[in-house]
C-alpha cells in the first residue's frame, strides 16, 4: 500500500510542480521544488489516518514563487477525495507554516494535511 500511495500523491503534486521529490531532494535539484513525506497511523475498524507533509524550497529573497508553488498545493489537497481502485483518501489542512533553515539564503514553507485512509 505504501508504493501505491506514494504513486499517487506523486502524481499529483507533479501536475502542480515539475520537480517533486520523496524524502529528500538530490543536492543537484534544481530551485524551487517540492519535497514530500508521510506517514500511516492505524486506527480501529480498519480506518487509517494518513498525515502528508509537502515542503518548498526556494533559494531567491523574494519569495513570491514559492509563495505561489505552496498555496497550488494548497489548493490541490486543502479538502481532496483522492482514489484509486485499492484505496480512497479524503485529504483536510491541518497547517500551513514558514520554517527557518539553518541556511539563511533557503526559504522553506510546510504545509501538513490529514487525511482519512480507506482501503477497498
Amino acid at each position: 500500500m505504501m508504493l501505491e500511495i506514494r504513486k499517487l500523491l506523486n502524481t499529483r503534486l507533479k501536475a502542480i510542480h515539475p520537480r517533486v521529490y520523496f524524502l529528500r531532494a538530490p543536492e543537484t535539484a534544481v530551485f524551487p521544488y517540492l519535497v514530500y513525506s508521510f506517514e500511516i497511523t492505524n486506527l480501529e475498524d480498519g480506518l487509517s489516518l494518513l498525515t502528508l507533509d509537502v515542503d518548498g524550497w526556494d533559494n531567491t529573497a523574494d519569495t513570491t514563487a514559492l509563495e505561489t508553488m505552496m498555496e497550488n498545493v494548497h489548493s490541490s489537497f486543502k479538502e481532496a477525495n483522492i482514489f484509486t481502485e485499492k484505496l480512497f483518501v479524503h485529504f483536510h489542512s491541518d497547517r500551513r507554516l514558514p520554517v527557518v533553515d539553518d541556511d539563511p539564503s533557503l526559504n522553506r514553507r510546510t504545509n501538513i494535511y490529514l487525511g482519512r485512509l480507506f482501503e477497498r
